[in-house]
């Protein structure tokens, strides 16, 4: 998580985890009834306005029947306004207001898009409109967090100069708007991005080209093509950060990329004099290079870190130097080995790796991995006087750690499977990905993330 980040309360964890569908938005409703109004929501007495709830900066109105959802809706989007406002390093000066129409859909709408999002001028001045059709079997297709940060950058490309009536709308660059959802999500729900999706673009060779993702029509994309895409996008938002003046960078594109209209690129080069035309595809892909190596970094699991110690409790020693005949030994079994000339640099070589095991090793395990280390140590020096004792009370503790890690994860599993309320949507993403795998459709494009995704199925079949 970044260091800016927001913190979020366990009930806001829980209202943004569920806001991934509005499915499970109606679930945070009726959390949010059961724990009373949230913190920043301003609910309006007047029997008149019975139906709408006004957030705590004023500048979301949200209409819909349902008190408990709309309680919810009115809290989530001021977070999400928070995260956005934070990312760009603005401050919240808005003008234009922002309605949120949250309603199940008559008979003669039936056939339109879920959601709509428009600005247009009124009696009362220009405003920007969210209209969302409920419709219970096509929840997870909103897009909800899409829709809320496209609303928030027209109010800022246009809050100063309002579209005449008539006037086509500039829409904000697709991977901006999908970058940021992602790196709220991301911080909403703790979690990270998966590195072995950069990976696999690099080692498949599927990379596309940063003209080509930067003028991708998202909407057009399937869910596992659409959840590659956004993650990409995340990982261009931290690149441009990462460019001298990049904060400011992103703030000017955000508020001007109404009056540029034109091509992404150059739309990126304009607003980043640090990057160079020549040099632009070779910056992408080190930056999805790096990426996809961040996981390198991550402590091991207990489960992990036992596994990669038990292969480092065994060595090879030369028993026959003119055959280069090798055996392998256990460390315990010193006896046998230490008689051999070539045990000792075994041993040693042996240390070298316990020290490298030690540096990303699990906490409870490190001090099972250095006490093998100091072992392997004074066997290379000779002195098994106590190695016998130390490797018995050493194995005893590491099967004593990774034994009751194992029940602790047990319990863990069964209680999220059979006392938890509702779904904590971990693998939501994973699992609609996998369904939308197993589609005997072929697919209907021949883009460069599309051609990935059919790349990694083939694996897998």
């Amino acid at each position: 998580m970044m260091p800016n980040a927001p913190r979020w309360s366990p009930l806001r964890r829980l209202e943004l985890r569920g806001l991934r569908g509005l499915r499970a938005l109606w679930l945070v409703g009726l959390a949010a009834a059961a724990f009373g109004p949230m913190a920043g929501v301003a609910q309006t007495p007047t029997p008149l306005f019975a139906q709408r709830s006004v957030s705590r900066s004023r500048q979301f109105i949200v209409y819909c029947p349902d008190v408990a959802l709309r309680v919810a809706v009115t809290g989530y989007v001021e977070t999400l306004k928070a995260s956005l406002l934070e990312t760009l390093g603005l401050g919240d000066h808005w003008k234009l207001p922002i309605v949120v129409n949250l309603k199940r859909p008559t008979t003669e709408e039936l056939g339109r898009e879920l959601t709509r999002v428009r600005l247009f001028n009124t009696e009362e001045g220009s405003k920007v409109q969210i209209d969302v059709a409920l419709r219970e079997d096509q929840f997870q297709e909103v897009r909800f967090p899409q829709q809320v940060i496209r609303a928030l950058l027209l109010e800022m490309a246009y809050r100063g100069r309002p579209p005449a009536d008539g006037e086509p709308l500039a829409e904000p660059p697709s991977w901006l708007v999908e970058g940021l959802a992602e790196r709220f999500e991301v911080r909403a729900t703790d979690s990270s991005r998966d590195a072995a999706v950069f990976q696999q673009l690099i080692d498949t060779g599927r990379l596309p080209k940063l003209r080509d993702f930067l003028a991708s029509e998202v909407e057009t994309m399937d869910t596992p093509s659409r959840m590659v895409y956004a993650s990409s996008a995340a990982c261009l938002l931290e690149m441009l950060e990462g460019l001298p003046g990049g904060r400011q960078g992103l703030a000017y594109l955000a508020r001007s990329f109404a009056q540029e209209p034109g091509d992404a690129t150059a739309l990126l080069l304009r607003h980043f004099p640090s990057l160079d035309a020549g040099s632009l595809e070779k910056w992408w892909t080190l930056g999805l290079a790096r990426a996809s190596a961040r996981e390198r970094y991550l402590g091991l699991s207990v489960e992990e870190t036992n596994a990669q110690l038990l292969l480092l409790l065994k060595m090879e020693v030369v028993t026959d130097e003119k055959k280069g005949a090798k055996t392998t030994f256990a460390i315990g079994d010193f006896k046998a080995y230490l008689k051999y000339r070539t045990a000792r640099p075994a041993l040693m070589q042996q240390e070298g790796r316990l020290a490298a095991l030690q540096t990303k090793a699990h906490p409870l395990l490190r001090p099972v991995v250095l006490e093998y280390q100091r072992i392997v140590a004074e066997l290379a020096r000779g002195n098994s006087r106590r190695a016998e004792r130390a490797l018995r009370e050493v194995d005893q503790y590491r099967a004593m750690v990774v034994e009751r890690m194992d029940r602790i994860v047990d319990t863990l599993n069964w209680y999220e499977a059979t006392q938890m309320p509702e779904r904590s949507g971990a693998f939501d993403r994973y699992l609609k990905a996998a369904a939308a795998l197993e589609k005997a459709a072929p697919p209907r494009r021949d883009d460069a993330i599309t051609r990935y995704i059919d790349q990694v199925e083939r694996q897998f079949d």
